[in-house]
């Protein structure tokens, strides 16, 4: 009788400890993937969008009264404002009034804050009168020098920059190419002044031309500013996704 009573008994513990450690292991998975969505939350982007020119450094001329300063800042803006309530975003703007600011300062944030993405924006001009539209560029990121690659050891952080900056790059042209239809001139490889030393990705993105008639009424109307902050705001949504 003792020995069905103990046995019994063993047969209760034993199922005991099986369901406590099943419950050990739901409550950890659950920990586990509710950490891993709390990261996935936590998670920002840091954009930095760098409106070129300012201050003493009016850019290209569009008339006596509006410079290239001034239309690069008013789009910075308008991406800032589209962007304020996203959760996963930080933008910080190498400038957010109409001052002097140097390449070198604006090297110096890009290394401090190491950014997921650096926007870069400019006024076009040349090329004649008829020349239009937009043009993005994207860096190579060093993908281009084998032998800095071999002696730096980084080939996977160059593609991944590479890879990133194309990437923003398509993005920007499909959303710029519904606002402005067949006025895209491509993407272009080409190093950017402002990430030059620096291992992160960019796009410049020269928006129009100060030197033909039509983009360049364009690029001082107020309307035509907001509409292109909302595109490169969408694009930066999508990249961040």
């Amino acid at each position: 009788y003792k020995q069905a009573r103990l046995k019994k008994r063993e047969k209760t513990m034993f199922h005991t400890k099986k369901i406590l450690v099943l419950i050990t292991f739901a409550v950890l998975a659950c920990f586990g993937w509710g950490a891993a969505e709390l990261i996935a939350a936590e998670k920002k982007y840091i954009i930095l969008i760098d409106p070129a020119h300012g201050g003493k450094d009016r850019g290209l001329k569009l008339n006596d009264d509006v410079s290239e300063k001034d239309v690069t800042l008013a789009v910075a803006l308008q991406i800032k404002k589209e962007l304020a309530q996203e959760p996963n975003l930080q933008i910080i703007l190498t400038r957010e009034t109409d001052k002097t600011l140097d390449r070198e300062a604006r090297q110096k944030m890009i290394k401090t804050l190491n950014p997921d993405m650096v926007l870069n924006l400019h006024v076009n001009g040349g090329f004649g009168k008829e020349a239009s539209g937009y043009e993005i560029y994207y860096p190579s990121c060093g993908a281009d020098d084998p032998a800095s690659m071999r002696k730096t050891d980084k080939t996977k952080p160059q593609s991944q920059c590479q890879n990133n900056s194309l990437k923003m790059a398509k993005l920007i042209s499909d959303n710029f190419n519904a606002l402005f239809p067949r006025k895209a001139r491509g993407l272009r490889m080409a190093d950017l002044s402002v990430t030059e030393g620096v291992l992160v990705p960019a796009v410049a993105v020269e928006m129009g031309f100060a030197t033909n008639a039509v983009d360049q009424k364009n690029l001082m109307s107020k309307k035509t500013q907001a509409e292109m902050g909302k595109a490169l705001a969408v694009s930066i949504k999508a990249f961040s996704r």
